[in-house]
């Protein structure tokens, strides 16, 4: 009998509860203080698999099956590390042409340092297809992606090298795609492939300004 009093005043209670207050209280609740990713969120996941990566027992496959879950909803940075496995054979066999391709999804959102990997690794050849032109794109991406800092210098010497391997009509072409990318958000502090270049030809492309040292012939 009191049980059922009990819920009967709950019923009436919650009758009483605006739209606004009953919604409120069927959201889940985020640990304020500790400023903690809530379970099951994409980056969640992803520091869930940094962990995995980083503990002190660690577990590359189980990290990797964090990063698949967050690269699922499209998080850049877990589709970067799940890349990175998939070139080192990290957890997973190792399949470059897997990793160059979860490089340019990562890329095409926005990592800057997917954007370098791509890259290089169309520049290298390191995949089974050798792609100068894409790689000069993402190689200009890189170079203007602010969350870079000093990678960008790096990358600006790979994209001389890849733009020299170009014609004028392949320059074009990148330059028309830079310029139409809407999530492009240059450097300031470095130039940007400009509408006016649109008839340069490739020996007139700025010289590198250093050679590339050993430890960046690899995909950071």
């Amino acid at each position: 009998m009191l049980k059922n009093f009990i819920v009967l005043v709950a019923i009436c209670f919650s009758g009483i509860l605006s739209a606004e207050a009953t919604q409120a209280l069927s959201k889940p609740l985020v640990c304020a203080p500790c400023d903690e990713p809530l379970p099951g969120t994409a980056l969640w996941h992803y520091m869930k698999g940094i962990e995995e990566l980083i503990g002190v027992r660690t577990n590359p496959y189980l990290a990797n099956e964090h990063f698949k879950r967050a690269a699922d909803m499209d998080y850049a940075p877990a589709i970067k590390a799940l890349a990175d496995s998939y070139y080192s054979g990290d957890g997973v066999d190792e399949d470059k042409n897997q990793a160059l391709l979860f490089y340019i999804r990562a890329a095409d959102l926005g990592d800057g340092a997917a954007q370098f990997n791509a890259g290089v690794i169309l520049l290298r050849g390191y995949a089974e297809n050798q792609d100068n032109a894409l790689a000069y794109y993402y190689l200009c991406l890189a170079t203007m992606n602010e969350g870079l800092d000093e990678m960008a210098q790096d990358a600006a010497i790979y994209r001389d090298e890849a733009g020299k391997l170009l014609t004028s009509e392949q320059l074009q072409a990148v330059y028309r795609r830079l310029i139409n990318n809407p999530a492009l958000k240059p450097n300031k502090r470095l130039v940007k492939p400009d509408p006016i270049l649109d008839s340069v030809s490739a020996d007139q492309l700025p010289e590198k300004p250093l050679k590339p040292s050993s430890e960046n012939q690899e995909p950071n």
